[in-house]
């Protein structure tokens, strides 16, 4: 069964099962399989029309659906759907003279998209055609779904079908059935499974019985389970003072006996998700990990309800391009377990569909594939924060399973303790004497930023530039540890009273040593203390990790206030908004925007304080506030 079924299916293992134990129905089935097996014999040369007459209209009727369609008029060259499902005759016929306005949509069942048999659905054919043809036909199908306002998509090449419904956010794939293959290996479960999915009873029955007694028993389930946990954490708290090292520095456990019982007591208790959560829900996908993780461990800061159209696209001139949003930075602030990236990774690949190229005839392979695009958006666009390991882990593996990719740009630290390069000079001591082969920090750090700007503008495919990136590696290696080290130095004196200005500037002025200058000076116990301060809270310096910044800025940053696990003390909303604005605002664009999420209204003082602010401009949506740097100008 599994083989015939994309791996990203949202239909549960357990609701599959109960869809595999509802009555067969042999009759159906068999002429289920004649169709295909007719059909077999003209698909080597069988067009777009020859798959709608030949299979996609005969399987239809075999569903139990009434459906219309109409000639393939085009308006601003996009079409409408193919077909439109309806539960009956009378429906159809009541409604059809109403066809493609919002009205005739509203009284369908949903809507059908086919193409020619064969036709790759996840990725855009370069050539000729239409603008809106050209496209991926996953993303062509969502477009109609929501202009069409229908609950339910089937997109079909009349060998995968390929099911999407409209939920509360963004649409969602439900489930992509392989037939040609069930049929070549005589799978009858297969077709089992699609004619109770995909047909007019699956629509209407049971597929929201499912769901509905899916949502009701998981949130039962959810609902014990946040119980124990929370009442796992309080008595933590009581026993031990170790939790919070087990949450803020998961992976040390590993190396401490003590430790290592703890996050046992953790797991018994049903924190975390390991396998033997996974086998007791047995109805998570792995779409739903981080929001049931969300839903486990924050106090509060969970749905977002962002409008990433409202964002990205309006209040820009009429230039928007494909290539202006993929040519985008986004800081996310904090992650939580995957939710916000989840959301902007699914909204920037649909609305990078709906832009045109910048220049006609333009193409793109990698951006006309869903799971290439999604992949550059991930590795080019978005990069993140996170301060919790616990949530870093989940975050990653979430990303893995649903986006079959690293997150790389998705680093751990605490976003609200750090410095920037800049600093660093006015921590140096010009009176000192330099020694004879030391260099002046100042010159130090300007060295490598010259050199990661080198770096970066170097080809990765031309032999002589490939060379002297690896030249350069090697160098900007040495130094972010050194510049890294002595930025978490200069920052632990917050933490601790053991280092003085003597010390830092040792440090600086040994930038430049040689290996056994810096091993002598790195093993003192003030500077591993220091380093240990660093790693526990989780120092976070931007331009280290994100060595871009050194050369831009991001054009939008994403942040959560009042996001918060359930193992942090409560925080004053309105210090922590203005923590973030302070630690954001030096790394973001002047024309960016600051994306700050609101859950509940924020204190009034500090609305207040916003718009009399002389350096910022605020912006109110519905559920999130967008902050921007005053132009000069408006000052």
């Amino acid at each position: 069964m599994h083989s015939m079924i994309a791996r990203n299916t949202l239909i549960s293992k357990a609701g599959l099962n109960k869809i595999l134990l509802m009555p067969h129905e042999e009759e159906l089935y068999a002429s289920l399989q004649t169709i295909l097996v007719k059909f077999q014999e003209i698909k080597a040369f069988a067009s777009e029309i020859h798959t709608e007459t030949h299979l996609i209209k005969p399987m239809l009727k075999l569903l139990g659906y009434a459906y219309e369609s109409k000639p393939k008029f085009f308006e601003e060259q996009i079409k409408g759907p193919d077909v439109a499902l309806f539960a009956s005759d009378e429906e159809r016929v009541r409604n059809s003279s109403f066809w493609g306005t919002p009205e005739y949509y509203s009284n369908t069942l949903g809507i059908l998209l086919l193409k020619r048999y064969g036709r790759n659905l996840e990725e855009g054919i370069s050539g000729f055609y239409l603008e809106f043809e050209n496209r991926i036909p996953i993303y062509q199908t969502v477009y109609l779904l929501k202009k069409t306002k229908t609950s339910w998509g089937i997109l079909t090449d009349g060998k995968h079908w390929i099911l999407i419904k409209k939920p509360a956010s963004y649409e969602t794939r439900l489930i992509d059935i392989d037939l040609e293959k069930a049929l070549l290996e005589n799978h009858r479960e297969t077709l089992h499974l699609f004619y109770n999915i995909f047909s007019l009873r699956g629509l209407m029955k049971t597929l929201p019985e499912i769901i509905e007694l899916e949502r009701t028993g998981l949130i039962n389930i959810l609902k014990e389970k946040k119980t124990s946990v929370r009442n796992a954490i309080q008595g933590l708290k009581k026993k031990t003072d170790i939790f919070p090292k087990v949450i803020d520095s998961y992976r040390e456990l590993y190396s401490d006996t003590e430790l290592v019982a703890t996050e046992k007591y953790l797991q018994e208790n049903g924190i975390g998700l390991e396998k033997k959560y996974h086998a007791q829900l047995d109805s998570i996908s792995e779409y739903n990990i981080s929001d049931i993780a969300a839903y486990l461990f924050n106090k509060k800061g969970y749905m977002t309800g962002l409008d990433l159209e409202d964002i990205f696209l309006k209040d820009h001139s009429g230039d928007l391009s494909k290539e202006h949003l993929l040519s985008l930075k986004i800081l996310d602030m904090t992650p939580n377990f995957g939710n916000i990236a989840a959301e902007l990774i699914e909204g920037i690949a649909y609305l990078s569909f709906i832009l045109p190229y910048k220049e006609r005839n333009t193409f793109i392979t990698e951006w006309e594939n869903e799971t290439s695009l999604k992949r550059y958006i991930i590795d080019r666009l978005l990069f993140g924060i996170e301060k919790s390991y616990f949530a870093y882990d989940i975050f990653h593996g979430m990303m893995r399973s649903r986006f079959k990719t690293e997150a790389r740009n998705y680093k751990f630290g605490n976003p609200l303790i750090g410095m920037s390069l800049s600093d660093v000079p006015h921590y140096f001591d010009t009176t000192n004497q330099l020694g004879l082969f030391n260099k002046n920090p100042v010159v130090c750090l300007d060295t490598f930023k010259d050199m990661f700007k080198r770096y970066f503008s170097l080809s990765e495919k031309i032999k002589e530039d490939v060379q002297v990136r690896e030249e350069l590696d090697i160098n900007l290696k040495r130094y972010t540890i050194r510049i890294r080290d002595i930025m978490d130095i200069i920052t632990s004196t917050y933490f601790s009273k053991t280092i003085d200005n003597r010390k830092i500037n040792d440090v600086l002025c040994n930038l430049e040593s040689d290996e056994s200058t810096w091993n002598h000076l790195s093993s003192q116990d003030w500077f591993i203390a220091a380093k240990g301060i660093g790693k526990r809270n989780g120092f976070f310096h931007p331009e280290l990790e994100f060595p871009f910044l050194l050369g831009g800025a991001f054009d939008f940053i994403f942040v959560q206030p009042a996001l918060q696990h359930i193992w942090e003390d409560t925080f004053p909303l309105a210090e922590v908004t203005k923590a973030y604005i302070k630690r954001g605002m030096p790394y973001l664009k002047s024309d960016g925007s600051m994306v700050i999420i609101l859950e509940e209204h924020l204190e009034n003082d500090l609305m207040l304080e916003l718009s009399q602010s002389k350096r910022y401009e605020i912006e109110m949506k519905n559920g999130f506030m967008l902050l921007h740097k005053k132009r000069a100008g408006h000052l």
